[in-house]
Protein backbone atom coordinates (compact mmCIF):
# COMPACT_ATOMS: atom_id res chain seq x y z
CA UNK A 1 0.00 0.00 0.00
CA UNK A 2 0.97 3.52 -0.78
CA UNK A 3 0.31 7.02 -0.33
CA UNK A 4 -3.05 8.51 -1.88
CA UNK A 5 -2.32 11.43 -1.25
CA UNK A 6 2.13 12.38 -1.03
CA UNK A 7 1.27 15.78 0.19
CA UNK A 8 4.65 18.10 -0.62
CA UNK A 9 6.26 14.69 -1.77
CA UNK A 10 6.63 14.20 -5.89
CA UNK A 11 3.95 13.01 -7.47
CA UNK A 12 3.58 9.38 -8.74
CA UNK A 13 3.95 10.32 -12.36
CA UNK A 14 7.62 11.17 -11.64
CA UNK A 15 10.28 8.77 -13.40
CA UNK A 16 11.74 8.64 -10.31
CA UNK A 17 9.65 6.19 -9.38
CA UNK A 18 10.09 3.52 -12.11
CA UNK A 19 12.45 1.37 -10.18
CA UNK A 20 9.51 0.71 -7.25
CA UNK A 21 6.88 0.20 -10.14
CA UNK A 22 9.65 -2.19 -11.59
CA UNK A 23 10.13 -3.93 -8.82
CA UNK A 24 6.62 -4.42 -8.11
CA UNK A 25 6.16 -5.58 -11.53
CA UNK A 26 9.16 -7.77 -10.90
CA UNK A 27 7.70 -9.88 -8.15
CA UNK A 28 3.83 -9.23 -9.29
CA UNK A 29 3.17 -7.09 -6.06
CA UNK A 30 -0.45 -4.74 -6.74
CA UNK A 31 0.24 -1.37 -5.87
CA UNK A 32 -2.79 -0.49 -3.47
CA UNK A 33 -4.14 3.22 -2.15
CA UNK A 34 -7.18 3.32 0.47
CA UNK A 35 -9.18 6.36 1.22
CA UNK A 36 -8.53 8.44 4.67
CA UNK A 37 -5.94 10.72 2.72
CA UNK A 38 -7.12 14.45 2.13
CA UNK A 39 -6.10 18.25 3.03
CA UNK A 40 -8.07 18.19 6.29
CA UNK A 41 -6.73 21.02 7.20
CA UNK A 42 -8.24 22.72 3.71
CA UNK A 43 -11.81 21.43 5.54
CA UNK A 44 -12.35 22.86 9.23
CA UNK A 45 -15.11 20.90 10.83
CA UNK A 46 -17.47 20.68 7.67
CA UNK A 47 -17.41 16.81 7.76
CA UNK A 48 -19.45 17.07 4.31
CA UNK A 49 -16.38 18.73 2.00
CA UNK A 50 -14.20 15.39 3.49
CA UNK A 51 -16.63 12.66 2.08
CA UNK A 52 -17.39 14.21 -0.53
CA UNK A 53 -13.63 14.38 -1.67
CA UNK A 54 -12.45 11.58 0.45
CA UNK A 55 -13.27 8.91 -2.51
CA UNK A 56 -11.77 10.96 -5.39
CA UNK A 57 -8.14 11.21 -3.25
CA UNK A 58 -7.12 7.36 -3.28
CA UNK A 59 -7.91 7.09 -7.17
CA UNK A 60 -6.37 9.97 -8.27
CA UNK A 61 -2.59 8.11 -8.45
CA UNK A 62 -4.73 5.52 -11.33
CA UNK A 63 -4.68 8.94 -13.37
CA UNK A 64 -1.20 9.97 -13.13
CA UNK A 65 0.41 7.17 -13.37
CA UNK A 66 -2.30 6.12 -16.84
CA UNK A 67 -1.49 9.57 -18.49
CA UNK A 68 2.17 9.35 -17.74
CA UNK A 69 3.14 6.37 -19.25
CA UNK A 70 3.52 4.06 -16.50
CA UNK A 71 0.74 1.69 -17.40
CA UNK A 72 2.51 1.84 -20.59
CA UNK A 73 6.05 0.94 -19.48
CA UNK A 74 4.92 -1.57 -17.24
CA UNK A 75 2.25 -3.68 -18.93
CA UNK A 76 2.27 -6.61 -15.92
CA UNK A 77 1.90 -3.70 -13.39
CA UNK A 78 -1.30 -3.70 -10.78
CA UNK A 79 -2.76 -0.94 -9.34
CA UNK A 80 -5.74 -1.04 -6.89
CA UNK A 81 -7.74 2.06 -5.62
CA UNK A 82 -10.10 0.61 -2.38
CA UNK A 83 -12.51 1.77 -0.01
CA UNK A 84 -13.28 4.49 -2.78
CA UNK A 85 -16.61 2.38 -4.55
CA UNK A 86 -16.47 2.24 -7.86
CA UNK A 87 -19.24 4.85 -8.89
CA UNK A 88 -16.96 7.38 -10.53
CA UNK A 89 -14.94 5.10 -12.54
CA UNK A 90 -17.42 4.46 -15.55
CA UNK A 91 -18.05 8.43 -15.91
CA UNK A 92 -14.21 8.42 -16.34
CA UNK A 93 -13.49 5.74 -18.72
CA UNK A 94 -16.26 7.52 -20.97
CA UNK A 95 -14.16 10.59 -20.60
CA UNK A 96 -10.84 9.25 -20.95
CA UNK A 97 -11.73 7.03 -24.17
CA UNK A 98 -13.81 10.12 -25.71
CA UNK A 99 -10.09 12.65 -24.88
CA UNK A 100 -8.29 9.79 -26.24
CA UNK A 101 -9.96 8.62 -29.18
CA UNK A 102 -10.06 12.43 -30.35
CA UNK A 103 -6.58 13.65 -30.12
CA UNK A 104 -7.35 16.48 -32.84
CA UNK A 105 -9.24 18.28 -29.83
CA UNK A 106 -6.37 17.90 -27.69
CA UNK A 107 -3.69 19.62 -29.86
CA UNK A 108 -3.88 22.43 -27.34
CA UNK A 109 -1.95 20.56 -25.00
CA UNK A 110 0.81 20.09 -27.65
CA UNK A 111 1.22 17.81 -30.52
CA UNK A 112 1.33 14.08 -29.86
CA UNK A 113 0.71 14.71 -26.06
CA UNK A 114 0.38 11.06 -25.47
CA UNK A 115 2.62 9.75 -27.84
CA UNK A 116 4.28 6.74 -25.74
CA UNK A 117 2.83 6.96 -22.40
CA UNK A 118 -1.14 6.00 -23.90
CA UNK A 119 -0.90 4.13 -27.01
CA UNK A 120 -4.60 2.31 -26.70
CA UNK A 121 -7.71 3.35 -25.04
CA UNK A 122 -7.57 3.75 -21.25
CA UNK A 123 -10.22 1.74 -20.75
CA UNK A 124 -8.03 -0.98 -22.21
CA UNK A 125 -5.17 -0.30 -19.43
CA UNK A 126 -7.75 0.08 -16.86
CA UNK A 127 -9.20 -3.60 -17.33
CA UNK A 128 -5.31 -4.51 -17.89
CA UNK A 129 -3.52 -2.72 -15.06
CA UNK A 130 -6.72 -1.39 -12.38
CA UNK A 131 -9.23 -3.11 -10.33
CA UNK A 132 -11.60 -1.00 -7.80
CA UNK A 133 -11.69 -2.49 -3.97
CA UNK A 134 -15.43 -2.97 -3.25
CA UNK A 135 -16.41 -1.81 0.05
CA UNK A 136 -19.84 -2.20 0.61
CA UNK A 137 -20.91 -2.06 -2.73
CA UNK A 138 -24.13 -0.54 -4.09
CA UNK A 139 -27.05 -1.28 -6.47
CA UNK A 140 -26.02 1.65 -8.46
CA UNK A 141 -22.59 0.30 -9.08
CA UNK A 142 -23.84 -3.33 -10.00
CA UNK A 143 -25.88 -1.90 -12.25
CA UNK A 144 -22.77 -0.10 -14.09
CA UNK A 145 -20.42 -3.35 -13.87
CA UNK A 146 -20.56 -3.78 -17.44
CA UNK A 147 -18.84 -0.59 -17.95
CA UNK A 148 -17.09 -0.89 -15.00
CA UNK A 149 -15.65 -4.33 -15.92
CA UNK A 150 -16.63 -7.01 -13.93
CA UNK A 151 -13.04 -8.38 -13.96
CA UNK A 152 -11.88 -5.04 -12.31
CA UNK A 153 -14.31 -5.22 -9.56
CA UNK A 154 -13.08 -6.83 -5.99
CA UNK A 155 -15.69 -6.71 -3.31
CA UNK A 156 -14.28 -6.73 0.45
CA UNK A 157 -16.60 -6.42 3.88
CA UNK A 158 -14.56 -2.74 5.29
CA UNK A 159 -14.27 -5.09 8.58
CA UNK A 160 -14.33 -3.77 10.53
CA UNK A 161 -15.36 -0.25 9.73
CA UNK A 162 -19.52 0.76 10.47
CA UNK A 163 -19.78 1.71 7.08
CA UNK A 164 -19.00 -1.99 6.24
CA UNK A 165 -20.99 -5.22 6.21
CA UNK A 166 -19.90 -6.88 9.38
CA UNK A 167 -21.99 -8.39 11.15
CA UNK A 168 -24.98 -9.03 8.23
CA UNK A 169 -22.85 -9.70 5.65
CA UNK A 170 -24.84 -12.21 4.74
CA UNK A 171 -27.97 -9.84 4.24
CA UNK A 172 -25.62 -7.27 2.32
CA UNK A 173 -24.74 -9.66 -0.21
CA UNK A 174 -28.32 -11.30 -0.73
CA UNK A 175 -29.84 -7.54 -0.89
CA UNK A 176 -26.96 -6.80 -3.61
CA UNK A 177 -26.04 -9.92 -5.95
CA UNK A 178 -29.67 -11.31 -5.68
CA UNK A 179 -30.65 -11.29 -9.69
CA UNK A 180 -26.77 -10.62 -10.98
CA UNK A 181 -25.39 -13.84 -13.09
CA UNK A 182 -24.13 -16.44 -10.95
CA UNK A 183 -20.47 -16.32 -12.62
CA UNK A 184 -20.10 -12.82 -12.85
CA UNK A 185 -21.38 -12.94 -8.87
CA UNK A 186 -18.24 -15.47 -8.72
CA UNK A 187 -15.76 -12.89 -10.52
CA UNK A 188 -16.55 -10.17 -8.04
CA UNK A 189 -16.65 -11.92 -5.03
CA UNK A 190 -13.49 -13.43 -4.93
CA UNK A 191 -11.97 -14.60 -8.41
CA UNK A 192 -10.41 -11.33 -9.32
CA UNK A 193 -9.31 -10.98 -6.21
CA UNK A 194 -7.40 -14.45 -5.86
CA UNK A 195 -6.02 -13.30 -9.64
CA UNK A 196 -4.96 -9.74 -8.46
CA UNK A 197 -3.01 -10.59 -5.60
CA UNK A 198 -2.00 -14.36 -6.92
CA UNK A 199 -4.15 -16.33 -3.95
CA UNK A 200 -3.83 -19.99 -3.94
CA UNK A 201 -7.27 -20.29 -4.63
CA UNK A 202 -6.56 -24.26 -4.27
CA UNK A 203 -6.05 -24.05 -0.72
CA UNK A 204 -8.74 -21.67 -0.16
CA UNK A 205 -11.72 -23.22 -2.02
CA UNK A 206 -12.34 -25.31 1.31
CA UNK A 207 -12.85 -22.50 3.49
CA UNK A 208 -14.78 -20.80 1.01
CA UNK A 209 -16.93 -23.63 0.52
CA UNK A 210 -17.30 -23.65 4.39
CA UNK A 211 -18.55 -19.98 5.18
CA UNK A 212 -19.41 -18.93 1.57
CA UNK A 213 -22.73 -18.22 0.66
CA UNK A 214 -23.82 -19.87 -2.36
CA UNK A 215 -26.21 -18.93 -5.27
CA UNK A 216 -28.99 -20.24 -3.02
CA UNK A 217 -28.08 -18.01 -0.43
CA UNK A 218 -28.20 -15.14 -2.11
CA UNK A 219 -31.41 -15.51 -4.02
CA UNK A 220 -30.22 -16.27 -6.84
CA UNK A 221 -31.95 -19.82 -7.36
CA UNK A 222 -35.04 -20.99 -5.61
CA UNK A 223 -38.40 -20.34 -6.53
CA UNK A 224 -38.57 -20.80 -10.19
CA UNK A 225 -35.35 -19.00 -10.73
CA UNK A 226 -32.44 -20.17 -12.98
CA UNK A 227 -29.11 -19.52 -13.80
CA UNK A 228 -30.35 -18.55 -17.09
CA UNK A 229 -32.82 -16.15 -16.03
CA UNK A 230 -30.52 -14.63 -14.52
CA UNK A 231 -28.18 -14.09 -17.09
CA UNK A 232 -31.07 -13.23 -19.56
CA UNK A 233 -32.38 -10.71 -17.56
CA UNK A 234 -28.91 -8.39 -17.75
CA UNK A 235 -28.42 -9.44 -21.30
CA UNK A 236 -29.34 -6.85 -23.25
CA UNK A 237 -27.35 -4.44 -20.65
CA UNK A 238 -24.73 -6.52 -21.38
CA UNK A 239 -24.52 -6.46 -24.99
CA UNK A 240 -24.66 -2.22 -24.06
CA UNK A 241 -21.56 -2.78 -22.29
CA UNK A 242 -19.20 0.62 -22.66
CA UNK A 243 -22.00 2.35 -24.55
CA UNK A 244 -19.43 4.87 -25.97
CA UNK A 245 -17.58 1.73 -27.59
CA UNK A 246 -20.92 0.05 -28.71
CA UNK A 247 -22.09 2.78 -31.13
CA UNK A 248 -24.56 3.83 -28.31
CA UNK A 249 -25.88 7.20 -27.26
CA UNK A 250 -26.63 5.70 -23.56
CA UNK A 251 -26.03 2.89 -20.86
CA UNK A 252 -28.91 0.51 -20.67
CA UNK A 253 -30.97 -0.14 -17.40
CA UNK A 254 -32.53 -3.94 -16.89
CA UNK A 255 -35.66 -4.10 -17.15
Amino acid sequence: MIPARWCNQIPYHDRRYDPIWALCEEYDMPIVTHSGSAPREEYGDLLGIYVTEVTWWPARPMWFMLWSGVFERYPNLKFCATEGGCWWLPQLLWFWDRLWAGQKGSEKLGAGAFSGKVEMLPSEYIDRNCFTGLANVKRREMGQRYEIGIQNMLWGTDFPHPEGTWPNTHEWLKKTFYDIPIDESRVMLGLSAGDAFGFDMDALRKISEKVGPTPTDLGQLGEGRTAQDLTDRWAPVKEVGRHWLTGNDFPLIPQ
